[in-house]
């Protein structure tokens, strides 16, 4: 009895020395959802910025296609010998070419009728195929 006394004497009068155990994992749990939920904001910005630079290489690449065609009077053949003759006329040179996940952009003629006139018209497409093989490539111009 008198030992208890004494030593609920000592905890009222002696001040705290430490954090428990469970405050520090309260503490280290918070943080560590606060991380997580932050992480995932900033890759889904960088997935949005890798977008929107493949969106103005591509429309680089299409206007280096039209500089192309008129310069020469026809367009250069697609797939890879196609983009190295107009890799000149790329601000960026050959790394303009090349989309930021690393994969390297196509296009392709497309041909559209017009409905007044019934001629039809070729324009450019350019591709991107993305790093995700469940999203479909990107396209300029957009449809």
């Amino acid at each position: 009895m008198v030992l208890r006394a004494v030593s609920r004497e000592l905890q009222r009068t002696r001040p705290r020395q430490a954090f428990t155990l469970l405050e520090v994992l309260i503490v280290v749990a918070i943080l560590v959802i606060l991380a997580s939920a932050a992480s995932i904001a900033l890759f889904r910005y960088l997935e949005e910025a890798k977008e929107g630079r493949a969106q103005n290489d591509m429309r680089a690449i299409e206007q280096a296609l039209k500089t192309y065609y008129l310069k020469h009077g026809e367009w250069p053949p697609e797939g890879e010998q196609g983009l190295a003759l107009i890799a000149p006329y790329l601000e960026q040179g050959t790394q303009g070419l090349i989309s930021p996940w690393g994969t390297r952009y196509y296009w392709q003629l497309v041909r559209t009728t017009d409905e007044v006139e019934g001629n039809y018209k070729e324009r450019p497409v350019v591709f991107c195929p993305q790093h995700n093989i469940n999203k479909p490539p990107l396209q300029w111009p957009l449809r």
